[in-house]
């Protein structure tokens, strides 16, 4: 079922462009369909004030998925995620961007740590 699973991908790659920028997700998820892995951890986030860290303690890469919505009432809002000095998610919106939602996907590598800032009122929905 995993080859099928993987043909399919590879076949759909070479006729959807959709598909194929979504290459870089499917090959980072690549370990975890083959090994069969499935690390499903909440982060707390924002922690405290309007921050975060959170650390991979485990011997295996794991995938983060973070999803928003900005809020602000005035000025601008943004969120900035960190693993070492990579920037693995920014996003920023202007006051005319208010209730507009996003979302980042990145790997944290085993033994490593991320830590997300946010400016503004930027609302965490979900953080795994």
């Amino acid at each position: 079922l995993k080859l099928q699973f993987l043909y399919f991908i590879v076949f759909s790659l070479r006729k959807s462009s959709k598909m194929r920028n979504s290459l870089f997700t499917v090959l980072t998820m690549l370990p975890v369909l083959v090994e069969g892995q499935q690390i499903w951890n909440s982060i707390n986030c924002p922690e405290t004030g309007n921050s975060c860290t959170y650390n991979n303690n485990k011997q295996v890469d794991e995938a983060v998925t973070l999803f928003f919505q900005a809020e602000q009432q005035s000025g601008t809002a943004s969120i900035s995620c960190t693993v070492g000095n990579a920037v693995t998610c920014f996003r920023s919106y202007p006051l005319s961007d208010t209730g507009s939602a996003g979302g980042c996907f990145f790997v944290l590598p085993a033994g490593a740590q991320m830590s997300c800032d946010v400016q503004g009122t930027v609302n965490i929905i979900g953080s795994h």
